[in-house]
């Protein structure tokens, strides 16, 4: 595929394309004559740097990543590696939309200007150049549909959000600090072989897994205790939730 049909395809704009080829994060295209030829494992790279960017990784920062894991290596070899990186972001699935396409996917409520700005502002929707708009988690729409269909506000969905959001950043920040503490052990990740960091992304991303269930566990335990604590005082007589 040529430049223009990659960017597209990736939902990004052709000049990142470039600007990721000049810091070295995508290699070049195959050259036929003047026209440079993309093909799949470039718009897998493309879709490695979209999720890492995601989760919080500049791209010097995924610059050197790429770098550990492609260093003796090829392109063809690298593609294994980047399916293994995916593994660990899975889970979260962007998708592109253009405006009329998200409007179909929300309730009509949701769309209102002042909401999607908000949106954006929490990084639940992001607008790309061309127009359309990127949500960076399919799950989102989703999610917050079956709130609204519930009854909650959209308002009320995005400040629960937000509140969430900074709850589970700290609880994220906890496990990562028991990742580094316990299986890194402070140790620098150019300090560490290949195999070794090929264990430690492995056990990354069990941890996130367990880390979910732990999580998801005691959600439901605290649900079950708040919502009997409620029903308990409907049932004597007190109507105030």
């Amino acid at each position: 595929m040529r430049l223009d049909d990659l960017a597209r395809r990736a939902g990004v704009a052709s000049t990142t394309v470039r600007l990721y080829q000049a810091r070295g994060l995508l290699p070049g295209p195959r050259l036929v004559g003047r026209t440079g030829w993309y093909d799949e494992r470039h718009l897998a790279r493309l879709g490695l740097i979209g999720r890492l960017q995601d989760e919080g990784f500049s791209l010097a920062g995924i610059g050197r990543l790429l770098e550990t894991w492609q260093e003796g290596r090829d392109l063809a070899d690298l593609v294994g590696v980047e399916r293994e990186l995916h593994g660990l972001l899975d889970g979260r699935r962007a998708v592109v939309l253009d405006p009329g396409e998200l409007a179909e996917r929300l309730p009509a409520e949701a769309i209102a200007p002042d909401l999607m700005a908000r949106a954006v502002d929490l990084g639940l929707v992001e607008p790309l150049p061309d127009g359309r708009l990127r949500v960076p988690d399919e799950r989102f729409l989703a999610t917050g549909t079956a709130l609204v269909a519930l009854g909650i506000p959209p308002a009320a969905v995005l400040d629960e959000w937000a509140h969430l959001s900074a709850l589970t950043d700290e609880l994220a920040g906890r496990f990562v600090d028991l990742f580094e503490s316990h299986l890194v052990g402070g140790r620098e990740l150019d300090d560490l072989d290949g195999a070794r960091v090929a264990a430690l992304g492995d056990a990354l991303g069990r941890l996130r897994q367990v880390a979910g269930q732990v999580l998801a566990a005691a959600l439901d335990a605290s649900l079950a205790r708040a919502a009997a604590a409620r029903l308990g005082r409907l049932a004597d007589g007190d109507d105030t939730l």
